[in-house]
Protein backbone atom coordinates (compact mmCIF):
# COMPACT_ATOMS: atom_id res chain seq x y z
CA UNK A 1 0.00 0.00 0.00
CA UNK A 2 1.29 3.68 -1.12
CA UNK A 3 1.37 5.99 1.73
CA UNK A 4 0.40 9.34 0.97
CA UNK A 5 3.84 10.67 1.61
CA UNK A 6 5.30 8.15 -0.65
CA UNK A 7 2.42 9.29 -3.05
CA UNK A 8 3.75 13.22 -2.94
CA UNK A 9 7.21 12.06 -3.56
CA UNK A 10 6.12 9.99 -6.81
CA UNK A 11 4.38 12.98 -8.19
CA UNK A 12 7.39 15.53 -7.58
CA UNK A 13 9.82 12.97 -9.63
CA UNK A 14 6.86 13.20 -12.50
CA UNK A 15 6.92 17.12 -12.43
CA UNK A 16 10.55 16.78 -12.44
CA UNK A 17 10.97 14.65 -15.25
CA UNK A 18 12.96 15.92 -18.05
CA UNK A 19 12.27 14.58 -21.78
CA UNK A 20 15.66 14.10 -23.08
CA UNK A 21 14.24 13.89 -26.66
CA UNK A 22 15.46 16.51 -28.92
CA UNK A 23 12.20 17.18 -30.72
CA UNK A 24 8.57 15.55 -29.25
CA UNK A 25 6.53 15.08 -32.64
CA UNK A 26 2.96 15.46 -32.40
CA UNK A 27 1.52 12.39 -31.61
CA UNK A 28 -0.45 12.39 -35.77
CA UNK A 29 3.28 13.38 -37.56
CA UNK A 30 4.50 10.02 -34.94
CA UNK A 31 2.04 7.49 -35.89
CA UNK A 32 1.82 8.74 -39.72
CA UNK A 33 4.79 6.64 -39.78
CA UNK A 34 3.96 2.82 -39.67
CA UNK A 35 7.62 2.12 -38.95
CA UNK A 36 9.98 3.74 -36.93
CA UNK A 37 13.81 4.50 -37.81
CA UNK A 38 14.50 1.00 -35.73
CA UNK A 39 12.11 -0.39 -37.51
CA UNK A 40 9.63 -0.56 -34.18
CA UNK A 41 5.80 -0.69 -35.29
CA UNK A 42 4.80 3.22 -34.23
CA UNK A 43 0.65 1.81 -34.66
CA UNK A 44 1.61 -1.21 -32.12
CA UNK A 45 2.27 1.65 -29.28
CA UNK A 46 -0.97 3.42 -29.98
CA UNK A 47 -3.79 1.32 -27.98
CA UNK A 48 -1.09 1.01 -24.46
CA UNK A 49 -0.44 5.28 -24.79
CA UNK A 50 -4.35 5.89 -25.07
CA UNK A 51 -4.74 3.41 -22.27
CA UNK A 52 -2.66 5.71 -20.45
CA UNK A 53 -3.97 8.74 -21.67
CA UNK A 54 -7.69 7.53 -20.80
CA UNK A 55 -5.95 6.90 -17.16
CA UNK A 56 -4.82 10.76 -16.94
CA UNK A 57 -8.10 11.69 -17.39
CA UNK A 58 -10.56 9.25 -16.16
CA UNK A 59 -9.72 11.54 -12.96
CA UNK A 60 -8.91 15.03 -14.51
CA UNK A 61 -11.02 15.71 -16.89
CA UNK A 62 -13.74 12.75 -17.69
CA UNK A 63 -15.31 14.58 -20.56
CA UNK A 64 -11.92 14.69 -22.72
CA UNK A 65 -11.69 10.84 -21.39
CA UNK A 66 -14.97 10.60 -23.24
CA UNK A 67 -13.63 12.20 -26.36
CA UNK A 68 -10.94 10.04 -26.99
CA UNK A 69 -13.34 6.84 -26.01
CA UNK A 70 -14.94 8.42 -29.12
CA UNK A 71 -12.24 9.01 -31.05
CA UNK A 72 -10.66 5.77 -30.11
CA UNK A 73 -14.54 3.60 -31.72
CA UNK A 74 -13.05 5.30 -34.74
CA UNK A 75 -10.40 2.91 -35.38
CA UNK A 76 -8.65 5.22 -37.51
CA UNK A 77 -4.95 5.56 -36.03
CA UNK A 78 -4.95 9.17 -37.15
CA UNK A 79 -7.86 10.15 -35.87
CA UNK A 80 -7.00 8.64 -32.47
CA UNK A 81 -4.01 10.28 -32.03
CA UNK A 82 -5.01 14.15 -33.79
CA UNK A 83 -7.90 13.66 -31.04
CA UNK A 84 -4.73 12.81 -28.16
CA UNK A 85 -2.83 15.99 -29.63
CA UNK A 86 -6.12 17.94 -29.15
CA UNK A 87 -7.07 17.06 -25.95
CA UNK A 88 -3.09 17.53 -24.66
CA UNK A 89 -3.17 21.22 -26.22
CA UNK A 90 -6.73 22.00 -24.38
CA UNK A 91 -5.34 20.10 -20.94
CA UNK A 92 -3.50 21.96 -18.00
CA UNK A 93 -0.83 22.25 -16.17
CA UNK A 94 -0.13 19.29 -14.36
CA UNK A 95 -2.29 17.14 -16.88
CA UNK A 96 -0.40 18.28 -20.07
CA UNK A 97 2.72 17.92 -18.83
CA UNK A 98 1.88 14.36 -17.95
CA UNK A 99 0.03 13.81 -20.92
CA UNK A 100 3.71 15.18 -22.69
CA UNK A 101 5.98 12.97 -20.55
CA UNK A 102 3.69 9.95 -21.91
CA UNK A 103 4.61 10.97 -25.68
CA UNK A 104 8.17 11.39 -24.66
CA UNK A 105 8.16 7.95 -23.28
CA UNK A 106 5.96 6.20 -26.05
CA UNK A 107 8.79 7.89 -28.48
CA UNK A 108 12.11 7.47 -26.80
CA UNK A 109 10.90 3.55 -26.00
CA UNK A 110 13.74 1.19 -27.41
CA UNK A 111 12.70 -1.98 -27.24
CA UNK A 112 15.22 -5.17 -27.44
CA UNK A 113 14.51 -6.77 -31.04
CA UNK A 114 12.78 -4.85 -33.21
CA UNK A 115 14.15 -5.58 -36.34
CA UNK A 116 12.10 -8.70 -36.38
CA UNK A 117 15.21 -11.30 -35.74
CA UNK A 118 15.21 -13.60 -33.51
CA UNK A 119 18.41 -13.46 -31.88
CA UNK A 120 18.45 -13.54 -28.00
CA UNK A 121 15.00 -14.87 -27.63
CA UNK A 122 14.85 -18.42 -26.82
CA UNK A 123 12.93 -21.23 -29.17
CA UNK A 124 9.39 -22.51 -27.79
Amino acid sequence: MTTSGEKRENNAAVEDFKCLLSTVESLEDYFSKENGPDGECRPCRLTPLASLYLGVLEGADPAQAEALSTAFDTQDILVIARAMDDIKKGAKDPVRKELENLDCFVQSYKEEGVDGDEEGREAV
